[in-house]
């Protein structure tokens, strides 16, 4: 879990700022590149995208961060990469059901969804 802690800049300029909970979660903000602020979450009763809960996936390669409430099935996916020798990466995904026509109309809100690297605190 440590490895995801801190916090993490896109060539888009999002931010994700991690800290760790517990052996298995973590909150999460997300801060937008475009305002440099949370960004509000309209699914969500505009609850900002400030310490959101995320949890290891099984294999403890990832984390999904909830975007909406735990159930809905609406995550930020974030897989550890570190292919680029010393630069540690996350690559985002969002994860969704099919044919969540809800989730869908607002996943480009947490777009660009390019590989995030850590920063320096």
């Amino acid at each position: 879990m440590k490895r995801f802690v801190g916090i993490w800049k896109n060539e888009g300029g999002n931010k994700l700022l991690i800290k760790e909970k517990d052996a298995k979660t973590v909150s999460v903000t997300f801060i937008s590149g475009k305002t440099n602020e949370p960004i509000k979450r309209p699914f969500a009763n505009n609850l900002p995208t400030v310490d959101m809960d995320a949890e290891l996936d099984y294999y403890e390669t990832s984390l999904e961060v909830e975007l909406w409430k735990k159930g809905k099935g609406f995550h930020l996916c974030l897989l550890h990469d570190n292919y680029s020798g010393n630069q540690i990466e996350l690559s985002p995904g969002i994860s969704m059901y099919q044919g969540d026509k809800e989730a869908s109309k607002y996943s480009n809100l947490f777009y660009p969804l390019d590989r995030y690297v850590k920063v320096k605190e």
